[in-house]
């Protein structure tokens, strides 16, 4: 907005008389031709930024701007369409000197958070500078605080860290997470697992449909009564976040962030790309017990301090496809020699509030469409993994809606149970044993899209991550030969995403329930690659080959001894005394290349009948003509013998 001048009336004259002012001119347009931000690793005029929150990260920009000396811009990062338009102010009021700006290093995480439009604006004039006439970058921050969170006053356990924060940011997605025990009820940075959205191209942020995914909170919302979302050896069990909300200060008692025992080993580390603003992160943690009786919930009477439980869990949280996908891997391990078992209930919450907890959808794997679920519904487990729970924000809108989005978690081995708490949030039940001294894994992956197609194919590619497309030839072994004109072959084919289709040779194979597969594949004489392609649910191929030859000779015929079709002593000729007589026998003639119905008249002059016809796949023979036959030319088999040909239908 125009910088508006107060003046007198006897001002204003007063100056027309002495001498015409010089004009003080407000800026009218702007461009930011470099920012750099205070971390080596990221090169300057980069579109990905990260915030290291614990040593704050700052960000220089320049520019040119119109104008006259002295006027003076404001440092704008702008998100959302028109009629959401969200903005965060860098720097205010940075001066304009000979039609050049200049920032000192700013504090990125006043902006982190947000894929935006970097402008400068003149100073105040915020809500309608997002235009073409102030040019600048489209960036993307990330942010990264470990911890975040330390216990405050002057308790017993003062300054001991209990949870992080990591949040990535790119230009098509957001996710961000803590540490597993975090609730968003004491923290105001979210909930333990990832939360995720898609980011349109104004850098509007589609709905959440990801949601404190794989957070292990310190109670399970009474989904199951009230325990802790991780058992170990049937006890209620606490990460340093779960500890820390476990209950409040009463009665002259301390809150169980001051109880002796608390877990204080939460360490974390994050690791960023600049090229693609992708980032993983680690942490590691140990869980403790209450040192008192076992109760569902607990209070200070049941629980005095806490006691190490024997168990660690490291938990590594990777973003991938555009900031679009985030894989969680757990891995619980034995830090006391002994086995372990463990019960934990993965939650999962879809959707921020602002849309009616009913209008929520999952499709379940084995389901066709999307349905509703009330609070204690149960769902038993998945048949098998990997798997994927497909998931909508809002199923009274049309799918694909820019205020809505779809989601998909998927699951690398299976639940044992889902329940609901209600038609916002469920949990996944997974049974654990951690052998002695051993460890045990859990993995989610988790996509987010704005349409069900779109998530449907990132989750397929997730299942494929878990179990790769593969396909195996058991049958026959590589380096066979053999004298039968065709082979059979067998083998397996398998991929998390499922296989669509199999070709042996170009013949489409059926692929039975387990993986198993045969085929009879016609041979050629001489050495040949058999082989087997597969594709899968995603689109992926697989493919497996086996090198057989085909000999023409019997076993005992070979060359140079005396039963050979090439030794003197045994002619080849139909005259030869030592033939068979050919009279009325059905003779398989060379049809290799000739039409259909060419082959056909051919094989009946031969004294032999037409048997199945199979349509294959060749490179070198025409469409509609014979490829080869079973069995082979030459044979001379009983009268009227059904030979199979296989016709070319072409590549």
């Amino acid at each position: 907005m125009p910088r508006v001048r107060i003046v007198t009336t006897l001002t204003a004259l007063l100056a027309l008389a002495v001498a015409p002012a010089a004009a003080r001119a407000t800026v009218t347009a702007s461009n930011i031709t470099s920012w750099t931000q205070a971390n080596p690793a990221a090169p300057a005029n980069n579109p990905y930024l990260i915030s290291y929150d614990n040593n704050p990260t700052t960000l220089s920009v320049t520019g040119t701007a119109t104008g006259v000396s002295g006027d003076k811009v404001d440092i704008v990062c702008y998100f959302g369409s028109p009629g959401a338009l969200q903005d965060e102010v860098l720097q205010s009021g940075v001066a304009v000197t000979n039609g050049r700006f200049s920032t000192s290093g700013q504090k990125l995480q006043t902006i982190a958070g947000h894929a935006c439009r970097l402008r400068a604006v003149p100073t105040g004039a915020e809500a309608t500078g997002d235009n073409n006439d102030f040019a600048g970058p489209s960036v993307a921050v990330s942010e990264a605080a470990l911890p975040v969170a330390t216990i405050s006053g002057s308790g017993l356990n003062h300054g001991t860290a209990y949870n992080i924060y990591v949040n990535d940011v790119t230009l098509t997605g957001y996710a961000a997470w803590a540490s597993p025990g975090v609730t968003p009820a004491t923290t105001a940075v979210g909930c333990g697992g990832p939360f995720a959205a898609p980011i349109d191209s104004s850098f509007d942020v589609g709905n959440f449909a990801i949601d404190c995914a794989g957070s292990l909170l310190s109670n399970d919302l009474n989904a199951f009564g009230g325990r802790s979302e991780v058992q170990i050896d049937g006890h209620n069990a606490y990460d340093p976040a779960s500890a820390q909300a476990l209950f409040a200060a009463s009665g002259g008692h301390a809150a169980s962030q001051n109880l002796p025992g608390f877990p204080t080993d939460l360490t974390g580390d994050v690791t960023w790309d600049p090229s693609t603003g992708l980032l993983s992160s680690t942490s590691d943690e140990s869980w403790v017990v209450c040192n008192g009786p076992n109760e569902q919930v607990q209070t200070f009477a049941t629980c005095p301090g806490f006691i190490d439980s024997g168990v660690k869990l490291a938990r590594k949280l990777t973003t991938s496809d555009g900031g679009r996908v985030v894989t969680l891997a757990d891995t619980w391990s034995s830090t006391d020699g002994k086995a372990h078992a463990l019960e934990l209930l993965y939650d999962d919450y879809i959707g921020l509030s602002g849309v009616a907890t009913g209008d929520r959808g999952y499709q379940f794997p084995g389901q066709t469409s999307f349905s509703q679920f009330g609070a204690g519904t149960d769902l038993p487990g998945p048949s098998a993994a990997p798997g994927s729970i497909l998931v909508r924000t809002n199923v009274t809108v049309p799918d694909g809606a820019a205020s809505e989005a779809a989601g998909a978690i998927t699951f690398g081995s299976d639940p044992s149970e889902f329940r609901f708490v209600n038609n916002s949030e469920f949990e996944e039940d997974n049974v654990l044993s951690v052998p002695a001294g051993g460890s045990a894994n859990v993995s989610y992956i988790y996509s987010v899209g704005y349409s069900v197609p779109d998530v449907t194919s990132l989750a397929l590619q997730a299942q494929d991550r878990f179990e790769n497309p593969s396909v195996v030839i058991s049958s026959p072994a590589n380096g066979t030969t053999t004298s039968n004109p065709t082979a059979e072959v067998s083998g397996m084919a398998s991929a998390g995403s499922g296989v669509t289709s199999l070709t042996v040779d170009g013949l489409s194979v059926p692929v039975a329930s387990d993986g198993t597969w045969s085929a009879q594949v016609p041979l050629n004489p001489g050495t040949g690659a058999i082989t087997a392609v597969m594709t899968d649910g995603a689109g992926a191929t697989a493919q497996a080959q086996v090198v057989v030859t085909y000999s023409t000779s019997s076993p005992s015929s070979v060359p140079g001894s005396p039963s050979s079709p090439s030794s003197p002593s045994s002619p080849t000729s139909p005259s030869s005394p030592s033939s068979p007589s050919k009279a009325g026998k059905c003779r398989v003639p060379k049809i290799k290349g000739m039409k259909l119905d060419a082959a056909e008249k051919s094989l009946r002059r031969a004294h032999c009948k037409v048997g199945k016809i199979h349509r294959v796949k060749s490179r070198t023979i025409r469409i509609g003509h014979v490829a080869s036959t079973t069995p082979r030319p030459g044979r001379v088999l009983d009268r009227d013998t059904k030979i199979q040909l296989f016709v070319s239908k072409g590549t």
